[in-house]
């Protein structure tokens, strides 16, 4: 094969490749979206959030012989600017930095519908807005604070969040409800650790040249009444082979007073949609 040939079927496989990982990353951001959404990350957030991990990662990678970090090969390795390096390596960077910025527009309008006078009671409190009106009603209070979305749709996005209640052709806010919802955030609480484990297992598989220590089994279904049935089995398997895993590693072994290092054993059952005849 003539040079140029090889080195055309090089540039392809290499970006072949490229494809392959970003639909991957994607695939895994989509997953992931959709729990953050509900716990009320915004794309703007996260973006805030992804810049100071990605800098404070390329920062343990940029270290010169003294422990002090090379900024300018983490602006190469992130492609940021070394200014905005510097600016997140200082510290500078404040979680609850740009608040309103960052939030959802629901959560705006409903910060605003809690916070401006314009819409509060006597008391202080949010008051019962007309849908539309000029003055005092939600359409104003979305034009006000949602920015330029219709009222129509954030009120449909406060009524799937359950927060508002309509009473003829007026909207009560129920502040008992909170955005983010508990839920959510006890979701992405319970989430986190496990991406994590995996995240640590592969890139410490990948570094090492090892095969990374995850298992995974697929079972196959004629219906949903079997699906459930395995899934209920699958679970109560799980359940006894962690208790047994615990009895038998742990016997004669010294209590966990005063121990520092720690195994953990995660393993949980899923149902995997089915793509194009096969299991994703």
């Amino acid at each position: 094969m003539a040079p140029e040939m090889k080195a055309l079927n090089s540039t392809k496989q290499a970006h072949r490749r490229l494809l392959r990982r970003d639909i991957q990353v994607k695939e895994l951001l989509t997953e992931l979206a959709v729990v953050l959404l509900q716990a009320g990350i915004t794309p703007k957030h996260f973006g805030e959030l992804a810049k100071q991990a990605f800098v404070e990662a390329a920062g343990t990678l940029s270290k010169f012989r003294n422990g002090k970090i090379n900024r300018s090969r983490v602006a190469v390795m992130t492609g940021l600017s070394r200014v905005e390096v510097k600016r997140l390596l200082s510290g500078q960077f404040s979680m609850t930095a740009s608040i309103p910025a960052q939030q959802s527009r629901g959560e705006r309008v409903i910060s605003g519908w809690m916070t401006d006078h314009r819409f509060l009671d006597g008391r202080g409190r949010p008051q019962r807005l007309p849908i539309a009106g000029t003055r005092a009603s939600f359409t104003s209070l979305v034009r006000k604070f949602g920015g330029d979305v219709p009222h129509r749709a954030v009120l449909e996005e406060l009524r799937r969040l359950r927060v508002v209640r309509q009473v003829g052709d007026s909207l009560e806010l129920d502040a008992r409800r909170q955005l983010p919802s508990g839920h959510a955030s006890a979701s992405l609480s319970t989430l986190i650790p496990v991406l994590i484990d995996g995240i640590r297992l592969a890139e410490k598989a990948a570094s090492s040249g090892a095969d990374p220590q995850i298992h995974r089994l697929t079972l196959t279904a004629r219906d949903q009444l079997e699906l459930a049935r395995l899934q209920d089995r699958a679970a109560a398997g799980i359940g006894s082979l962690l208790n047994g895993l615990r009895e038998s590693l742990q016997r004669g072994m010294a209590t966990a007073e005063g121990k520092k290092l720690a195994l953990t054993v995660t393993a949980f059952v899923a149902q995997q949609p089915m793509d194009k005849g096969r299991l994703r």
